[in-house]
């Protein structure tokens, strides 16, 4: 494992953090090229992303600190260390969906079609930061004997199942099926349910292959989760808007 991706100096550049950086910068960039081809105005879909971004990050630190509170109670100044990992991806979805739809109902920008623009680069931001993930050693895989398991855990030779990268192959798919979906939609907003439901499921599986501490009966706190997202997403997807045709 290189958390460290390289040094200047003094100064360390830590793997996971660049590869969040790298995320951030190609997904923007993305989204709003996308956004100014449908002729929504620029500025606005740039505030929109500052504001997203800095409400990911809080959601998703705060929820990874309080699944893993014992850790940060005897060290307190580690919750404000993200430089090497510790971020939940959940809560940075639930937080960031409810900034966006205060901001884009706050400046008046179609909800549905927003998120649809944001649905793909959703999955391609997730699929650079499990690189991240791999480099650092985080969100490793359970001992595995298969042929293709990796060392992926930091400062640990036991062979593992490389969930990082499972994440990764599974979240580029996801981007690839979005790309190729974003036409045949019934109603603006669908491809976001979409992302969701494809989310909740790759995710569900991968717990399998996961080192989770965080059980709840037979299923981690992850699969819950995402039982319950892909429930929620599937009926939305079927039951509304009972198939009418609304993508403007």
């Amino acid at each position: 494992m290189h958390p460290i991706l390289f040094r200047i100096g003094s100064f360390k550049v830590y793997s996971y953090g660049f590869m969040l950086a790298i995320a951030f910068a190609c997904c923007t960039l993305g989204f709003i090229r996308e956004g100014k081809r449908a002729g929504l105005p620029e500025e606005k879909l740039t505030g929109l992303v500052l504001w997203i971004m800095v409400a990911a990050m809080v959601g998703s630190r705060l929820l990874y600190v309080l699944l893993e509170l014992p850790v940060y109670i005897s060290d307190p100044v580690s919750i404000f260390n993200i430089r090497s990992g510790g971020l939940s991806f959940h809560g940075g979805l639930v937080f960031g969906i409810a900034i966006g739809l205060w901001y884009t109902k706050k400046h008046k920008l179609p909800q549905g079609q927003v998120a649809d623009l944001v649905a793909p680069y959703l999955a391609l931001g997730y699929a650079l930061v499990r690189i991240g993930c791999l480099f650092n050693g985080c969100c490793y895989g359970q001992p595995s004997n298969v042929f293709w398991a990796l060392p992926a855990a930091y400062a640990d030779d036991t062979l593992r199942h490389p969930t990082q990268l499972y994440a990764f192959l599974a979240a580029l798919l996801i981007f690839l099926l979005l790309h190729v979906r974003k036409k045949k939609i019934r109603f603006a907003g669908q491809l976001f349910w979409e992302f969701i439901l494809l989310y909740c499921i790759y995710r569900f599986l991968v717990e399998f292959f996961r080192e989770v501490s965080t059980h709840t009966g037979i299923f981690t706190l992850g699969q819950i989760a995402s039982l319950l997202g892909a429930v929620l997403a599937f009926a939305v997807i079927r039951l509304w808007p009972l198939g009418r045709k609304n993508v403007g």
